[in-house]
């Protein structure tokens, strides 16, 4: 079953999320008014993420603006391969900016 409340728009941004005084680039698989699914590109280690850590997440949208949202992080899974480690996790949005949900009803 679905935990989902509200349904996902399928499309890839490029974005960068901090976490303290790290940063890692990753995609944004997936989003929607108040969540976001995001995959990490290969880093060389982790900082601890669990769920429930807030982090900033910056990402440009379609026409070249660029946002900054602040999120809390639902869910969290590492990969290792003999490349480094790459992460996804799932988000909520917290308290989205008017530019963020203007985008979601353009692109619905």
């Amino acid at each position: 079953m679905d935990k989902r409340r509200i349904d996902r728009i399928d499309e890839n941004l490029q974005a960068e999320i901090i976490a303290g005084d790290v940063s890692y680039a990753g995609i944004i698989m997936n989003f929607s008014e108040d969540g976001l699914y995001m995959v990490t590109a290969t880093a060389n280690s982790v900082v601890d993420i669990t769920p429930s850590t807030m982090l900033r997440l910056k990402c440009k949208l379609p026409d070249g603006k660029a946002l900054e949202l602040k999120c809390e992080v639902k869910w969290f899974q590492t990969k290792t391969s003999p490349h480094g480690v790459s992460f996804s996790m799932g988000m909520e949005i917290l308290d989205p900016p008017p530019e963020y949900k203007s985008f979601i009803e353009e692109t619905r």
